[in-house]
């Protein structure tokens, strides 16, 4: 037993001074050199800037508007998603993850192409109205921004509320429906406060996920507007170090309170519902014409703003909206092994996404391990370490990245290393929730009977529980990838130009409007996250949802 507590111990050590290591140091670096020696501005010149204070209600107010309209939009999805029975009902549920692993890039060049100037929805009014000026556009600026979160996290909505509207107990409902209460009265006071934990939740998610964006609102908000994470990146640019790493706490204070916040929150919602042995569900055919329509409405806003931007990713890589013709220039770009194609970066979007899966499931795994101890406190420190690369700036985590072990040990000139360092700190929150779901549905008399039969602990390890987890363990990786293949926030700052992959160059071919260059990149990146889906949806039965 002792050995076997001195192996647990060893293993939960082990990613903490990892992280400690490559994620907590280098942080610590850039935000003391930038306080205690500021190059540039101040701590309260920066506070007191009204440009800060701009910045700082505009980073808060999107993400605010973000978060209620993926609300609006993805809390009737989840009631359509568990109370009404349709063909395809499993199918979709997996299909609500794929928005959410895609690019942040390539979602840019999915919404200019249905959305922007001479995309799909402008091209059918000017051939409409017979006009041959661009009359729509809603892809870029403020609005643009809005609906690009709104992708990305109404699904969020979808699969959290309708996972806890799953664990109601339809005889509450039925019970109350038989005392004569209205749908109305069951919605008050059964169904909402039952869900309303989870809508906090989803709601903490997409907050802090919109108030960290960087790539959208670098490249939709087009210099106009700047959130926290854009103005960090802009100050580094111009070496004014001390107001990054000012931005740099006051943003960290926001997220790591939203992440403290979010971690209650889960474990009030585990408290506080159970599951249930089925859900009463209705047929299409027994809504009533009114219901129906406007069934018809919401399904066909979801499946503009969900499916069409996917969708259109094929079209920009074939369509040239600079002169108008088909063609294959994109695919010749990407094969084009010289400094401006796109073979070299797409080597080493997949030889880097690969290195940070192996390490992200890995660390991610450790973690696991570390969140069932008894011990007081540490289940509670690991799920903050979890989910502190969520909470830290991207643009930070690459500076310290370069300061604290790429100049010391030499990198600075070659530092792919470090890109694969930063993409696994991205994938380790994902990996460590893939591999939580699996482990949390191990019956612990397996693991028990295997240490009362004499197995060490390390046979129990390796032997048993691995073995258990083998699924998590896959979905984990192949969610790492998706998520690793398209990161652009910190690679950007990194990256030299050998070391640019697929995301950089979608993001420089948008630039000097390159577009079909950039959709046939982006297509590609596409087909490896969708990939990684199928695999995934194969190997997990509806557990891998729970992983966003």
């Amino acid at each position: 037993m002792r050995r076997g507590g001195a192996l647990r111990s060893s293993l939960m050590l082990i990613p903490f001074i990892l992280l400690i290591g490559f994620l907590v140091y280098p942080v610590a670096i850039v935000l003391i050199q930038g306080l205690l020696q500021p190059t540039g501005s101040s701590f309260q010149e920066v506070v007191g800037s009204s440009l800060t204070q701009r910045i700082i209600l505009f980073t808060v107010g999107q993400a605010l508007v973000s978060t209620m309209v993926a609300m609006v939009l993805g809390v009737p999805g989840a009631f359509v998603l568990t109370k009404l029975q349709f063909r395809g009902k499993n199918t979709t549920r997996a299909l609500m993850t794929v928005p959410f692993i895609l690019p942040p890039i390539v979602v840019v060049v999915g919404f200019l192409e249905v959305f922007g100037p001479g995309g799909i929805i402008d091209s059918i009014l000017m051939a409409l109205l017979g006009s041959d000026t661009s009359m729509f556009n809603i892809a870029t600026g403020y609005i643009g921004i809005i609906l690009a979160h709104a992708f990305y996290n109404a699904p969020l909505f979808i699969l959290m509320v309708s996972a806890s509207l799953e664990r109601l107990n339809p005889d509450i409902e039925e019970m109350a429906q038989i005392h004569g209460a209205t749908f109305t009265q069951r919605l008050r006071r059964i169904i909402v406060p039952h869900i309303r934990i989870s809508i906090l939740a989803a709601s903490i998610l997409t907050f802090l996920f919109s108030f960290m964006s960087f790539p959208i609102v670098l490249a939709l908000g087009e210099g106009s507007f700047m959130t926290i994470e854009v103005q960090i990146w802009n100050a580094f640019r111009f070496f004014d170090y001390g107001e990054a790493a000012s931005l740099a706490i006051i943003q960290l204070l926001i997220t790591m309170t939203l992440a403290y916040a979010y971690i209650r929150t889960g474990v009030r919602e585990r408290e506080v519902t159970g599951r249930t042995s089925y859900v009463r569900t209705v047929n299409i055919a027994d809504l009533s014409t009114p219901t129906k329509i406007l069934l018809i409405v919401y399904s066909s806003i979801l499946l503009i703003l969900l499916v069409g931007p996917i969708l259109a990713i094929i079209r920009s890589a074939v369509y040239d909206p600079n002169t108008h013709v088909l063609t294959l220039r994109g695919f010749e770009s990407l094969l084009n092994p010289g400094m401006d194609g796109g073979l070299i970066p797409m080597v080493n979007s997949l030889f880097y996404a690969s290195l940070a899966t192996v390490f992200s499931v890995i660390l991610g795994l450790l973690l696991v391990f570390s969140q069932q101890s008894k011990m007081r406190l540490i289940p509670d420190l690991t799920s903050m370490v979890t989910l502190l690369p969520l909470g830290v700036s991207a643009i930070t985590i690459a500076y310290g990245l370069m300061i604290a072990i790429a100049v010391p040990l030499g990198l600075s000139t070659n530092p792919w290393p470090l890109i694969v360092v930063a993409q696994t700190l991205i994938g380790v929150p994902f990996s460590v929730r893939a591999i939580e779901i699996t482990r949390s549905k191990i019956d612990p008399a397996i693991l028990e009977q295997a240490e009362s039969l004499g197995a060490s602990a390390l046979h129990r390890v390796f032997f048993v529980e691995l073995p258990l987890l083998a699924p998590g363990i896959l979905v984990a990786g192949f969610f790492s990838f998706a998520m690793a293949i398209g990161e652009m926030s910190a690679t950007i700052f990194l990256a030299r130009p050998e070391n640019f992959t697929l995301a950089i160059i979608i993001y420089r071919y948008l630039s000097v409007r390159k577009f079909v260059e950039a959709g046939a990149a982006s297509l590609f990146l596409v087909v490896m996250c969708v990939a990684a889906f199928i695999i995934m949806e194969r190997i997990s039965e509806n557990g891998y949802g729970g992983t966003v």
